[in-house]
């Protein structure tokens, strides 16, 4: 990112550069006049010119930050994106795995129910969608943890 005060030295710059094609074009024209002297004291004056424009591009490079620095800050923001990214994903991971071992226990309740209805294939099927929830809750907490330990190993 540029600087607002290097921004300004580099649009100085282009002023520069206009006002030497500027004196270049009148150059011209008291050329085509047969004014030598007038010509000469033009191109001298976009000589001047190209030099300001010179100048202020160093000044604006003198106040940008460095490419070193501008890497630093750019890691950090990555590494700040990065923690502020795993810590809501931790958050998601892990209120996924209690809603999904709520449904666990719901898929119980159901399965308890369905074999005191005498119907001990449904209630089969309850318990294995029970099975299922739990392993997955057992996942997303496994991944949860996984997250929150990279929040800890980039602080």
């Amino acid at each position: 990112m540029v600087s607002d005060k290097a921004e300004n030295h580099r649009t100085a710059a282009l002023r520069h550069e206009e006002a030497a094609a500027n004196h270049e074009r009148a150059a011209k024209y008291w050329e085509g006049r047969q004014d030598s002297d007038r010509a000469e004291l033009q191109r001298e004056m976009a000589e001047y010119e190209l030099r300001g424009a010179e100048l202020e591009r160093r000044w604006a490079d003198l106040m940008e930050p460095s490419a070193a620095q501008g890497t630093v800050r750019a890691a950090e923001a990555v590494l700040r994106h990065t923690r502020q990214g795993a810590k809501q994903l931790s958050e998601i991971l892990t209120r996924t795995a209690d809603t999904l071992e709520k449904s666990a226990a719901l898929a119980e309740v159901h399965a308890r129910r369905r074999d005191q209805a005498g119907r001990s294939d449904d209630a089969e099927q309850e318990r294995q969608a029970a099975n299922r929830a739990r392993e997955a809750a057992g996942r997303a907490l496994s991944q949860a943890s996984e997250w929150s330990k990279l929040i800890e190993e980039q602080q």
